[in-house]
């Protein structure tokens, strides 16, 4: 298999076209690290202590993007499976159209989602 030499390049396309497409949606500009963190995830959660410490960011910071993304419907609280003292942050199918949606964006598509029924 040859490796692609222009592999760096697209990856700075595809990131600054991924930004500009989270510039132009409704999403809160904070709260955006946030949302990628936790689609990030192998199951789509993660847990509060974990996301606090990955994203460097202060619990008012957090607390202030979980409550954007839960307004929007992007992602819910839940009880871990592992403890019932911790809470993970789990997103939602519609947080993940959301992604998706910021994806095809990047990747210069057309947007598909708003033609699903």
């Amino acid at each position: 298999m040859r490796r692609r030499v222009t592999d760096d390049a697209d990856t700075r396309l595809y990131l600054s076209r991924f930004l500009r497409a989270t510039d132009k949606s409704d999403l809160p500009t904070h709260s955006v690290p946030l949302l990628l963190y936790i689609s990030a995830q192998p199951d789509g959660r993660a847990p509060y202590s974990k996301a606090l410490l990955e994203l460097d960011l202060n619990r008012g910071q957090l607390e202030r993007a979980i409550a954007a993304l839960i307004d929007a419907k992007l992602i819910v609280r839940a009880d871990s499976h592992d403890d019932a003292r911790r809470v993970d942050l789990q997103i939602t199918r519609t947080g993940e159209d959301v992604i998706g949606n910021l994806n095809d964006r990047a990747e210069g598509k057309k947007n598909m989602s708003s033609k699903r029924t």
